[in-house]
């Protein structure tokens, strides 16, 4: 592809294992050399270790892997025909005739990760506690590397496209398709299930960035980071901690989040009117008084974080956290939260400073 001479070749994990380093190889520098392998977070490392180790419906995409020295060989298998009827009247592209082979090596060759690091370094760490995966087999992406100046450059920007460049997965996918994610398969649950009857898919606002229709009450990625808040206090963990762990039908978790939410639905009453149909979300949220704070994702935010403070430091129950939070006036425009979270002059809303957030707490819990 382009000037790349590539091969996709089959090879046991044991052999990636012992075969395959890190990329180190491209610089001459020893202190940048250092830096490649300090990057490599031995947490995440530790992570797709346990992966490999846990999980039966374990899967990853290709290494993409640099060789030279030694004295790799492509052997090719030729004259791949048809052999029954059926197969004879397909069309056989002409390049799909030198596509098969074999791929040998001396074991003198050195091979470097261009892209998957923290993947092989789980390898290497799962290999350690269970020898019997030693043998699946992953896809390796082999590129021909020519270890001179030149060489190294182009290996370094391949390097860098195949990293840097990276999309990462959104927040939606997440959201949508995380099997393991403890948030991601609350919040599923949450607007899936006929038990919990205050979000669904006619309420709740697909759209990343600010809710402006007049039907949702919130988005589903503001779900998600207040879920995130709510799982990680009841795990007595720190949100970025939560990747460590792996939703298993934990029906504590989400018993916690299904109580604070119904709870919150059955104690603002703003919001009871919405679910029986007597105003739309979009009668709680205006730009001429800001609305109601449950109403705009912000709302949710500091919500949240003040019902948590109030669990954590009051030695209240979730239900008795809430009602005390709920009773107050929540309204955008109110003494609590007017020039604070809403300008009453400017009719928007405020970057919320800590010193603001402490006031509206205390005024809220006092």
């Amino acid at each position: 592809m382009g000037s790349w001479i590539t091969y996709s070749c089959m090879m046991r994990l044991s052999d990636a294992a012992e075969l395959i380093g890190f990329a180190k190889e491209l610089h001459q520098i020893e202190k940048l050399s250092g830096k490649i392998q300090r990057e490599l977070n031995e947490d995440r490392a530790k992570e797709i270790s346990r992966y490999l180790v846990e999980n039966d419906d374990r899967f990853f995409n290709s290494l993409v892997v640099a060789v030279y020295d030694g004295d790799p060989n492509w052997h090719e298998i030729g004259d791949i025909t048809p052999n029954n009827e059926e197969a004879s009247s397909l069309e056989f592209p002409e390049y799909a005739g030198n596509c098969i082979g074999f791929l040998s090596i001396t074991r003198d060759e050195k091979f470097f990760a261009l892209d998957g690091q923290h993947r092989l370094a789980g390898i290497k760490d799962a290999l350690q506690f269970n020898a019997n995966i030693s043998d699946e087999l992953i896809n390796v992406i082999i590129v021909a590397h020519k270890n001179t100046p030149e060489g190294k450059i182009k290996s370094r920007r391949l390097f860098t496209t195949l990293n840097k460049k990276a999309k990462l997965v959104s927040k939606d996918t997440i959201i949508a398709l995380d099997e393991d994610d403890i948030a991601a398969c609350i919040t599923r649950r949450l607007i899936e299930s006929d038990d919990f009857i205050y979000f669904n898919e006619n309420n709740i606002s697909f759209n990343t960035g600010p809710v402006r229709d007049k039907t949702s009450i919130t988005s589903i990625v503001n779900i998600y980071d207040n879920v995130q808040k709510l799982v990680a206090y009841k795990l007595g963990v720190k949100i970025i901690e939560l990747e460590k762990y792996r939703f298993k039908n934990h029906i504590d978790l989400y018993q916690f989040v299904f109580d604070f939410y119904s709870t919150t639905f059955e104690a603002c009453r703003e919001l009871r009117n919405v679910i029986d149909n007597k105003h739309t979300p979009g009668f709680y949220r205006n730009a001429e008084t800001g609305g109601h704070i449950l109403f705009r994702p912000i709302g949710w935010d500091l919500y949240t974080d003040i019902v948590l403070y109030a669990l954590t430091n009051l030695n209240q129950s979730l239900s008795g956290a809430i009602k005390r939070v709920t009773t107050k006036n929540l309204h955008m425009s109110g003494p609590i939260l007017s020039n604070k979270i809403w300008s009453i002059k400017q009719k928007k809303i405020l970057k919320i400073s800590a010193k603001n957030i402490k006031t509206i707490q205390k005024n809220i819990l006092s």
